[in-house]
């Protein structure tokens, strides 16, 4: 009998503040698969470059860029690449059409790991 396997997803997470990659960390620590993270665009950029990931998550506002544009540039070059734009307020009319997902920063811990199960 065969079975099925499903390919093992890859995360990176995306924010310029430590503390809240640090709770992303935390969070998505049971969750299965690769988890890899970034404090700016230039970091995530060279993650990607080392291994594809299947889902992005950035926040909005990094060091050295806009991660609404990150993600954009990430759906362009990586079509098949999840992403969502972790914030507390959605830019509604930007994500539109984009193929991004807003992640709110706010939501209960169950459901940003539900949502990013979903994305997987």
């Amino acid at each position: 009998m065969r079975t099925h396997s499903h390919p093992v997803p890859s995360f990176l997470f995306v924010d310029a503040d430590p503390r809240a990659l640090a709770a992303l960390r935390r969070l998505v620590r049971n969750l299965p698969g690769l988890k890899r993270f970034a404090l700016d665009v230039r970091e995530a950029v060279r993650l990607m470059h080392e291994a594809k990931p299947s889902v992005v998550v950035s926040g909005y506002g990094l060091p050295d860029g806009d991660g609404l544009c990150l993600l954009a540039g990430v759906r362009e070059r990586l079509p098949g690449t999840a992403c969502a734009l972790h914030t507390s307020h959605p830019p509604t009319p930007a994500l539109e059409g984009r193929g991004i997902t807003w992640m709110d920063r706010a939501a209960p811990p169950q459901q940003v790991l539900e949502l990013l199960a979903s994305l997987s």
